[in-house]
């Protein structure tokens, strides 16, 4: 499989290494360079990146930070730390690395990190995943899903956090502070966004009300209450922020996690 990368560095000569050596590799299809971590963290928040290159110490944000705000946006993401300094290494293992070369990088050591990603990926549908600790997003197949309004995206998050419990129209409106009329409308782009996707199955109507199949769109949190270590240690006691109605669950989470 092909796919995007990463490489952070604030040394230019390095970061040009980087993405010299990540171009000569069959399996990334890209790979896109920064000086600046937040520049990095600004791109990936807004792509499907599975590898990132980061260097440690740099000045804006130091790569541990970093790798931090990453994970929190996808917990999968192999991020493989590029170094001159070796003491780093416990504290990279302690976020669950997927790897830690020694500098100078070249195509062997880098080929063999690949090789042997903590998070293989391969041709075969991903589906989707929810990201809920801090702020909400959805991804499809890897791909960040863009609703069309911003009533759309925290209806979906109401629905998940829900966990499976059907919610009408009247309890949309007490929870969320939406006309029906405008509860109606995001129903219908996100019925209309699932179906473009080719998942009409994801949402549907009961008697009850609107119900999310959340066994559909698993997430960090579903991912951490069965106890996936990644996961829980992304967890920091924010849960879809800023949503009032999430505090309950958040409180309930930081009891469980």
């Amino acid at each position: 499989m092909h796919f995007k990368a990463v490489a952070v560095d604030d040394d230019k000569n390095a970061l040009t290494l980087s993405l010299s050596e990540l171009n000569r590799n069959n399996c990334v299809s890209d790979a896109v360079g920064f000086t600046s971590s937040k520049e990095a963290l600004d791109y990936i928040k807004k792509h499907f990146v599975p590898v990132v290159l980061l260097d440690i110490r740099m000045p804006e944000m130091d790569g541990i930070s970093l790798a931090e705000k990453i994970l929190s946006i996808n917990p999968k993401t192999n991020i493989i730390f590029v170094t001159t300094y070796s003491h780093y290494l416990p504290k990279a293992f302690s976020i669950h690395a997927s790897g830690y070369i020694m500098k100078p990088l070249d195509k062997n050591k880098l080929d063999n990190e690949i090789d042997h990603l903590r998070f293989p990926l391969d041709e075969k549908k991903m589906g989707f995943y929810a990201s809920t600790f801090g702020s909400f997003s959805l991804s499809y197949d890897g791909e960040i899903v863009d609703f069309q309004e911003e009533k759309d995206r925290e209806l979906m998050a109401y629905l998940l956090n829900r966990n499976g419990v059907a919610a009408n129209r009247e309890k949309i409106n007490e929870d969320l502070g939406y006309s029906l009329e405008d509860i109606d409308l995001s129903i219908e782009r996100l019925l209309s966004l699932f179906s473009s996707l080719g998942e009409d199955g994801v949402l549907f109507k009961t008697k009850k009300g609107y119900l999310l199949d959340v066994s559909m769109v698993p997430s960090d949190v579903s991912d951490a209450l069965e106890g996936v270590m990644e996961a829980k240690y992304l967890f920091s006691g924010e849960y879809l922020t800023p949503y009032k109605w999430a505090q309950e669950r958040r409180k309930e989470l930081i009891s469980l996690l």
